[in-house]
């Protein structure tokens, strides 16, 4: 009997222990919402409203089926512009308002983070730097790497060594008019230019001799841990179905790798002459080397920005060339812009580049409607509230969110707003941005606030100077993919399933 009641009295301690603070935060959580006007999102309607594995498995499901994207914006369109869901036992909560995006990304910016999302997924390959960490070590990241793209010079002093790559590709393109699918070729282009730009050698894989055995394997070690961290990204984090051998291996592998560019890189600094040193400048390891003297430190956020830069500038390409081959309209009166320009009599600069309206508006329509990244993702570090969405469908009280609540963007959905956009806001017309002037955080390619990538210039430049080279060496595009629509397969970028299969005439 008296073992039962101290039985008894140990699970009633433990009850109220564990309870009472759990009743006194949601006291307190529901007096915050109610002070501040706030009402919930809409919630979606769920077969497990508790642990939420019926909207887990049917976004997993259209993943597998290659329709991320569309299947977002159909939850978007059956629920509002802001919803919530239960997902893995977590509180989600998806939005494409603008006022949202402005409080997550800028305005209550230390509310929300990346860290706890991604550091489980990134950190064994990429290590922790500037995409998977937030707070101090964000900073000390964002200010190694931000000087080197902010400079204004850095797109000229870029494209005398990237011109080089553009032209291997041009000269790969067939000129009689045959089939060629130029998803590989930009994917060449983008990783011979990254890897240069981050580590002072190219890939050399548009060059007609063979690329390094060494840096072959880096790249494969690369790719196949990309894949093991979308994967990783979309489970949760105490699944065991990611780690496996090989990717141990690739891991390390992409390190050395690394490792062996970080200790040529200090070699050739402490011997190089204050010209050469300015010359180098623009190269990533280099200006990491100069900054500080931890390998590792450098080593992480080399491999932080790989991850992005050498998807990026292959993907917006293949998705421009996409979107121009079923436009040839479109195509013959970019190229006519770029022809009246005046050709090679001067430099193809920043500026120069930005004063091509046209040219501008067809990067920015095919941004809009297949932005390279569809999705941002934070997750609230500490309890805040978004300014709008709570109540009823499309109602505009704010939402009270609780430290751990999960945000989902789609910006995928967010460019195809009508209201945004326009009726034909699914449509390709990169005329509608001669009067078109969306606001900051209705259309963001590149992301807002403090992390926005600090790359988009370079980026921008890149694509820009690559459509105009290859508009004045062919003619005419035509499309050769039977499937007209854009099939989506989403990596950590979203990709075209079928490439850009067209055909040129010179």
């Amino acid at each position: 009997m008296v073992y039962l009641l101290s039985t008894v009295s140990t699970l009633i301690c433990l009850t109220i222990l564990y309870g009472l603070p759990k009743i006194l935060r949601y006291q307190r959580r529901q007096k915050a919402a109610r002070n501040h006007g706030c009402l919930p999102a809409p919630c979606a309607l769920q077969k497990d409203p508790v642990l939420g594995l019926d909207i887990a498995l049917k976004l997993l499901q259209a993943l597998r089926n290659n329709r991320r994207n569309l299947s977002l914006r159909a939850l978007f369109g059956t629920h509002g512009h802001t919803f919530q869901v239960k997902s893995w036992s977590k509180n989600k909560i998806f939005t494409v308002e603008p006022k949202n995006l402005q409080s997550i990304l800028a305005t209550d910016f230390a509310s929300w983070g990346v860290q706890p999302l991604r550091l489980f997924p990134f950190e064994p390959f990429v290590g922790k730097g500037i995409m998977c960490s937030d707070g101090t070590f964000w900073e000390h990241s964002r200010a190694l790497i931000r000087p080197t793209f902010t400079r204004t010079q850095i797109a000229d002093m870029h494209l005398p060594g990237f011109e080089t790559h553009v032209q291997r590709l041009i000269h790969l393109i067939p000129r009689d008019g045959s089939t060629v699918d130029l998803q590989p070729l930009f994917a060449r282009l983008a990783l011979d230019s990254s890897t240069e730009f981050l580590f002072g050698e190219s890939a050399g894989s548009l060059s007609s001799n063979a690329v390094s055995t060494e840096m072959q394997s880096f790249l494969d070690s690369y790719n196949h841990g990309q894949m093991i961290i979308g994967r990783r990204f979309q489970l949760p984090h105490w699944n065991v179905l990611t780690w496996d051998r090989r990717f141990r291996s690739s891991c390390k592998a992409a390190q050395v790798f690394v490792d062996r560019h970080i200790d040529r890189a200090r070699l050739k600094l402490s011997e190089t002459t204050t010209r050469e040193a300015d010359a180098e400048r623009f190269t990533l390891v280099y200006e990491l080397l100069r900054r500080t003297k931890d390998v590792e430190d450098v080593r992480n956020q080399l491999l932080n920005i790989f991850l992005p830069a050498h998807e990026a500038l292959g993907v917006a390409l293949t998705n421009i060339f996409f979107q121009l081959a079923r436009n040839p309209t479109v195509y013959t009166k970019l190229r006519k812009e770029i022809c009246d320009a005046g050709g090679d009599q001067a430099p193809w600069s920043f500026e120069r580049l930005k004063s091509l309206r046209y040219l501008q508006s067809v990067i920015s329509e095919t941004f809009r409607l297949n932005p390279t990244i569809g999705t941002t993702i934070r997750i609230a570090l500490r309890d805040t509230i978004l300014p709008t969405g709570g109540g009823s469908h499309d109602s505009r009280a704010p939402i009270y969110v609780n430290k751990g609540d999960i945000v989902t963007v789609s910006l995928y959905a967010l460019h195809r707003r009508k209201d945004l956009f326009g009726e034909d806001a699914d449509i390709f017309r990169p005329e509608r941005w001669e009067t078109l002037r969306p606001t900051q955080w209705s259309y963001m390619p590149f992301s807002g606030g403090p992390r926005v990538c600090p790359g988009q210039n370079l980026a921008l430049t890149e694509v820009a100077y690559s459509l105009v080279r290859i508009l004045q060496a062919f003619k005419t595009i035509e499309n050769r993919d039977p499937v007209v629509e854009f099939v989506e397969v989403y990596k950590l970028t979203t990709d075209s399933k079928n490439g850009a299969k067209v055909a040129f005439t010179t």
